[in-house]
């Protein structure tokens, strides 16, 4: 599923929440309804969306945004107002992920490994709390954000390397993708090697996090 952020911004960049809202939880409703009718092509396939439900809402237009607002991209005052909106975003997709595995079920890789832990535990007591704990936080999706880090630059143009401060926005996404609507061909190979630095840079903090999403 894709959300774009521009889409739900006016010319100034200013958001209309309830609409951007909506937009997010009818995502995560249309993602999770698409799941039970796919007709997986492969055997593993079918049975790692049975178990993990993965759901990649892509987050995309950032650097659109900032543009907008004629906000500057080195400024530490922009990255945290868009930080907060990424953080947000993440919270209601999040929210409405846990309200579909109260009304439904949450995805079986939680069960699992809550067998595993059980059996390493070897405690009736230790299962209870576990089982009493996932009900407040199970998920009925994994890997909900993706974001491309090619989308902190406003799409249609060339990629003005001043917006690669707002890189510390992947640290909201799940996985990665690397798609890209912005132009490169003024960059030269130290460019190119600084902005990937950046990017591995961010992943390795993100908890060690090495989801990468190949969008084609």
């Amino acid at each position: 599923m894709e959300i774009d952020l521009a889409n739900y911004a006016d010319e100034n960049g200013i958001f209309s929440m309830p609409a951007l809202e909506a937009a997010l939880v009818t995502a995560v409703d249309e993602g999770d309804r698409l799941h039970d009718l796919t007709d997986w092509a492969e055997p593993l396939i079918e049975y790692d969306s049975w178990l993990n439900r993965r759901l990649a809402i892509a987050l995309r237009g950032w650097g659109d945004i900032v543009e907008r607002r004629d906000a500057s991209p080195e400024a530490l005052q922009t990255l945290r107002d868009m930080e907060e909106l990424a953080g947000w975003i993440c919270l209601t997709l999040h929210n409405r992920s846990r309200h579909l595995a109260r009304s439904s079920n949450w995805c079986p890789a939680l069960d699992e490994a809550g067998a595993q832990l059980m059996q390493k535990k070897q405690s009736l007591a230790w299962g209870r709390r576990w089982k009493k704990a996932i009900q407040h936080v199970a998920v009925r999706h994994r890997n909900l954000t993706t974001m491309s880090p090619w989308d902190v630059f406003p799409r249609g143009k060339p990629a003005d390397l001043r917006y690669a401060n707002l890189l510390p926005l992947t640290r909201f996404a799940d996985s990665l993708s690397f798609q890209r609507n912005t132009s490169i061909d003024h960059w030269n190979v130290n460019d190119f090697k600084g902005f990937y630095e950046r990017v591995a840079a961010i992943v390795r903090c993100n908890h060690g996090a090495g989801l990468i999403a190949k969008q084609v």
